[in-house]
């Protein structure tokens, strides 16, 4: 993206590589009109990401099918991988409401990259606006047609509804959606037996994400790198004392098996 990502400073392009999050801080401070555009470029970006049929999110899909499996998913991924691939699994996700037999419901607390908001619309060559502190809301719609997403995200100012990847998570477009999503989301860890989390740092500033967990009672399965288990381990020590915690130490396809064993997918 040469016009947009490209076109940040050296000094700033290396504090997003150390820390995404500080990066998106400091951007916030010096340029929050920049957030918006960039918001837009990292959507198109995501959007073109397709699963292989090897996949491990197809064969999770093909296992949910296989085992009439009721649980339920939520991602924090731009994405659009895991709706694509239970769709290739024969798996219908549905988002806002509850799954019927034949459905997954898939939780989304950050957004997507083709969810976009119509309670407003923007030419994104007469508007620019902050991207902290200005917020849009209203019904949403996805999109899923390459072209007609493509044309939304070039012409229309407002991003799609995704949580800027800040501290805060804030978000300018789909407020409402984005709120009760991250209530469905408590709800779903206050239900849960078991919780098998994939590839997410602990971050505890992330409330909306961490306290739900923290007050479950449910089982929880971590599979993340050495540095961020251990972040996790210590994390777990303090706000989960009592409860079932366990880590897994291995890459995502070694403890595929595992993960799937636990949630009862085998």
């Amino acid at each position: 993206n040469p016009p947009g990502w490209g076109t940040l400073p050296a000094s700033m392009a290396d504090l997003f590589r150390e820390d995404f999050e500080r990066g998106m801080t400091r951007l916030a401070q010096e340029n929050a009109h920049a957030m918006p555009v960039l918001q837009r470029a990292m959507a198109a970006f995501f959007f073109n990401f397709i699963p292989t049929v090897s996949n491990l999110y197809v064969r999770l899909a093909e296992r949910i099918r296989a085992r009439n499996w009721r649980g339920a998913i939520a991602s924090l991924n731009y994405e659009r991988l895991l709706e694509i691939s239970l769709l290739h699994g024969g798996i219908q996700p549905v988002v806002g409401q509850a799954a019927a037999a034949g459905q997954v419901e898939l939780c989304l607390p950050h957004g997507c990259c083709h969810i976009f908001c119509e309670g407003a619309r923007a030419s994104s060559s007469g508007v620019s606006f902050s991207g902290v502190g200005v917020t849009f809301d209203g019904p949403v719609t996805i999109i899923s047609n390459s072209a007609d997403c493509q044309r939304r995200l070039t012409g229309d100012a407002v991003p799609p509804v995704m949580s800027y990847f800040e501290p805060q998570k804030t978000t300018s477009a789909g407020v409402s959606f984005i709120r009760v999503q991250r209530e469905r989301w408590a709800n779903l860890a206050a239900e849960a037996d078991v919780l098998a989390i994939v590839g997410v740092r602990c971050r505890p500033h992330d409330t909306h994400l961490w306290t739900p967990i923290a007050g479950s009672s449910a089982e929880v399965v971590y599979r993340a790198g050495a540095a961020a288990g251990q972040e996790f381990r210590d994390w777990a020590a303090n706000s989960r004392r009592g409860k079932v915690s366990r880590v897994l130490p291995g890459y995502l396809a070694e403890e595929f098996n595992n993960l799937c064993r636990a949630v009862g997918l085998t």
